[in-house]
């Protein structure tokens, strides 16, 4: 069984990079269009740096942390320009994107797990 999903995790991140890149083109037209590039164009951009650090996992695990660091920064600085502007509409009573505000407080919840993990990890690194 654990045969299977060996064989099936490239395949999976393969599908996340498909998917990550058809939404990145389809965001770069939008900017061509539209002429304003949003915060959440970022996200697709997020898909394909995962997907591209899964499959660079076996072969090259540093750079795979190192994709896997950038996509990490790109989320938070993503998830706080849409957030903060969103968090401080609500503070002054005014109109809130409440999709935003609730992106900019998942995102503050991923940024401290992680940096629960790396203190725990350092920790546990100490003799």
């Amino acid at each position: 069984m654990a045969v299977t999903g060996e064989k099936r995790a490239p395949t999976h991140a393969r599908l996340v990079l498909a998917v990550g890149a058809v939404g990145v083109l389809i965001n770069v037209a939008d900017w061509f269009v539209g002429g304003d590039p949003q915060p959440y164009h970022v996200f697709p951009l997020l898909l394909v740096l995962w997907g591209a650090a899964d499959l660079l996992k076996a072969a090259r695990p540093a750079a795979a942390r190192a994709v896997r660091g950038v996509a990490g920064v790109l989320t938070v600085a993503a998830g706080l320009a849409v957030g903060v502007p969103a968090a401080v509409a609500l503070v002054r009573g005014e109109s809130v994107d409440w999709l935003d505000l609730v992106l900019g407080v998942l995102v503050v919840l991923y940024a401290a797990s992680a940096a629960a993990a790396l203190a725990a990890r350092r920790r546990a690194a100490r003799p």
